[in-house]
């Protein structure tokens, strides 16, 4: 399957791929509203406030007939977590699996926008979830497994830049077109094998690869 124009892609997590741990600081896009911000976090701006995400890792539903900020889909672009990345003794552009990399957790909850419960049940952190296993996905087969056409890495923050959702759905078609300019065009496989559609819903094609095939495995 070759770059069709049907793209629905990543990351409602994450990431990383994997969340965890509280926020470090840094400046981020200001979170969308109903997207629970990690406590203290530079990114949230004062005296904002976010409910934060239950125990299940699904943000809590605003207030009766206050509708929820449509995401705004921003532009596919390099990681700007770099250094972060190599004050941890890792290189962005040859990571490692994420299995037992506890010390990228604040890296997810940053990229992303979120407390670690976004991922982990708080009361058992070492539970699996159905989340964790999407976070674990995200970071070996994508953050490990792209790259930017120009060979530059990509991380969570490539595709969240703050929020844990990210792509707005309304318009299904414009969506489409959007995915294939950002997530098809600007980007190539690791492994020098052509990049499509595929690499993330697979072949055949499934729309709803997060929860019915990474979540489950």
């Amino acid at each position: 399957m070759k770059k069709p124009a049907a793209l629905h892609a990543l990351l409602a997590i994450s990431v990383s791929v994997s969340l965890a741990a509280a926020a470090c600081g840094g400046t981020l896009p200001t979170p969308v509203a109903g997207v629970p911000v990690v406590p203290g976090a530079s990114a949230m701006p004062s005296g904002s406030t976010i409910p934060s995400a239950s125990a299940s890792g699904v943000p809590s539903t605003p207030p009766s007939g206050v509708a929820s900020a449509a995401p705004v889909m921003k532009p596919m672009m390099a990681t700007a977590m770099t250094g972060e990345l190599v004050a941890l003794g890792l290189d962005p552009k040859k990571l490692p699996p994420l299995e037992k990399l506890r010390k990228v957790m604040k890296t997810f909850t940053k990229a992303l926008g979120v407390s670690c419960e976004a991922c982990h049940n708080a009361d058992d952190f070492k539970a699996a979830t159905p989340k964790k296993k999407i976070a674990t996905h995200m970071w070996n087969d994508l953050v490990r497994g792209l790259k930017m056409s120009d060979g530059s890495p990509v991380y969570c923050d490539s595709c969240h830049q703050g929020h844990l959702e990210m792509l707005d759905h309304k318009d299904k078609k414009a969506l489409s077109g959007w995915m294939q300019a950002e997530y098809v065009d600007k980007l190539a496989r690791a492994d020098k094998k052509e990049h499509g559609c595929e690499t993330c819903h697979g072949d055949p094609f499934e729309g709803a690869f997060l929860t019915k095939v990474w979540a489950k495995k």
